[in-house]
């Protein structure tokens, strides 16, 4: 049976530890060595989602109408509104649509895919085209993530229908098939992730764990499963105070792994009927260093798309390359009822498995009553911070860490200033996807637009290169051949980065 401790451990910590190996001790076995626990309620900082919303719900093929949610809402006090014509939806979501995501502007992510496959295409890569450019002269390549919406702060709708708000988002989706090289992006099923981090500056809500007070942190009955952090009273915690209970429900990873893929089709199996609710975090890339988003040597088509059917996840490559990625699940559905055990221990394919469960649920019980799981990690923070970006290109922003016997991710948000989109309304503020973004002629030999940034990942450090200062375009103006124009960029002012880990 996989070793698990529920007690105190050789610093007089009380707390749950399930290891990786049954060979480790989980009472004397230094926290620091992460590659070697499965949970560990002693780590201060939890990747948790709030919300995953599949937004493909378009109710007008023809004259322009508004729907607002909950029923009975208006423009003043929705949740979530639909404006729809034409076969084009434009969503916005108040931060109250995600009412268990605690920060003002979290760490956020759109996956969308390509209305004519079906499948997510955002590591693909676009090349912008326009009859200003003389010649084709000028333009830009583009990744999916720049054509997805930021999350703003003190908006103002163009439009009385859309309101005011504070914080939010929106999304664009359309019926449109179009397939050419003009419409790679074209989206009419998206599904936004808000997990239960900052985005920006803020800090973190988290309490750090404190020293052995005599606190009873663990709680483990019928009615009841609370695992605090060590120091604090598990039946008077709050949920920042908690490492795991149904409050503190840890991001669950059904399937991980690191693998190289062919140029063309292929597929990896996971071994489990995948549910509807899942996303997928993925590096695209070659050699021993990743780029992400993208690596900045671009051409039109690289990259990669993937989808997933039944309980394979399938990938369609540009090149030969590798692909590191986490599956997500986020608990859609609903809590169930019965008798369960709220430690439940089991053996399914020959495999050795603990659960916590919420108290009451029934047997089997459902993706929302698993708190831990066994099979499933959880997502470790190996390093999290912020940093402001000055004027320079391009200039490179390094944080080491160890990330010894795990696999690292990195997630990262890029802050902007104030912003518009005609459509839709303005913004004082906004975060947004990293996106890689690079001119297809310069003036000097970075290539890189301002409103781009990568981060080179290795199991020790991750280098944010930034391009504050580039212009978004450099062309030759087709209404005056010979006089080449600069336009401007939303440039990155500030990065919100983590890097998560499971054990390899």
């Amino acid at each position: 049976m996989t070793r698990t401790m529920i007690g105190v451990d050789s610093t007089g910590a009380g707390c749950i530890k399930i290891m990786k190996n049954d060979a480790d001790n989980p009472r004397t076995t230094p926290d620091s060595q992460r590659s070697k626990f499965l949970y560990n309620s002693k780590y201060a900082l939890n990747a948790s989602i709030a919300h995953i919303e599949r937004i493909n719900q378009i109710s007008s093929a023809g004259s322009v109408q508004y729907n607002y949610y909950p029923a009975g809402s208006n423009a003043s006090n929705y949740q979530k509104m639909e404006g729809s014509g034409g076969g084009e939806s434009t969503w916005l979501f108040r931060n109250s649509a995600f009412p268990k995501c605690k920060y003002n502007m979290p760490l956020f992510d759109v996956k969308a895919t390509r209305t004519n496959t079906g499948r997510f295409n955002q590591q693909r890569i676009q090349r912008r085209y326009s009859g200003k450019y003389y010649n084709d002269q000028g333009g830009y390549f583009f990744m999916g993530n720049w054509y997805q919406a930021p999350w703003m702060k003190n908006f103002s709708g163009s439009v009385s229908q859309w309101g005011d708000f504070p914080y939010g988002t929106y999304a664009k989706i359309t019926t449109s098939t179009n397939d050419d090289a003009y419409n790679r992006f074209l989206s009419r099923d998206k599904r936004l992730i808000v997990w239960n981090l900052p985005g920006n500056e803020d800090p973190s809500l988290e309490a750090p764990p404190l020293a052995p007070n005599g606190s009873k942190n663990i709680v483990l009955r019928s009615d009841k499963m609370i695992i605090a952090k060590p120091g604090y009273n598990a039946e008077t915690a709050n949920e920042w105070q908690v490492s795991f209970d149904s409050r503190r429900v840890p991001v669950k990873v059904i399937a991980a792994a690191d693998i190289a893929i062919p140029a063309g089709e292929s597929f990896y199996e996971t071994g489990i009927t995948l549910p509807a609710n899942i996303a997928l975090d993925v590096h695209f890339y070659e050699g021993s260093t990743i780029y992400y988003p993208f690596n900045p040597n671009m051409s039109n088509g690289l990259g990669a798309d993937y989808w997933f059917s039944g309980s394979r996840i399938y990938f369609n490559s540009s090149d030969t390359m590798r692909a590191r990625f986490m599956l997500y699940l986020d608990a859609g559905d609903p809590p169930t009822n019965g008798s369960n055990r709220v430690l439940r221990e089991f053996t399914e394919g020959g495999q050795d498995v603990v659960q916590f469960l919420r108290p009451g649920s029934a047997n089997p019980p459902s993706w929302a009553d698993i708190i831990i799981d066994t099979r499933w990690p959880c997502v470790q923070i190996i390093a999290e911070g912020y940093f402001s970006v000055a004027v320079g290109s391009p200039l490179q922003t390094v944080i080491n860490f160890d990330a010894s016997g795990m696999f690292p991710m990195v997630k990262y948000m890029t802050k902007h200033g104030a912003g518009s989109e005609t459509s839709v309304g303005s913004w004082t503020e906004s975060i947004k996807l990293p996106t890689v973004r690079q001119r297809v002629y310069s003036t000097n030999s970075n290539f890189e637009c301002g409103d781009s940034s990568h981060c080179r990942l290795t199991q020790t450090s991750a280098t944010f290169v930034t391009n504050r200062g580039q212009p978004g375009d450099y062309y030759n103006d087709a209404d005056n051949p010979g006089t080449w124009r600069t336009e401007g960029a939303d440039h990155v002012l500030g990065i919100r980065y983590y890097i998560l880990g499971i054990p390899a």
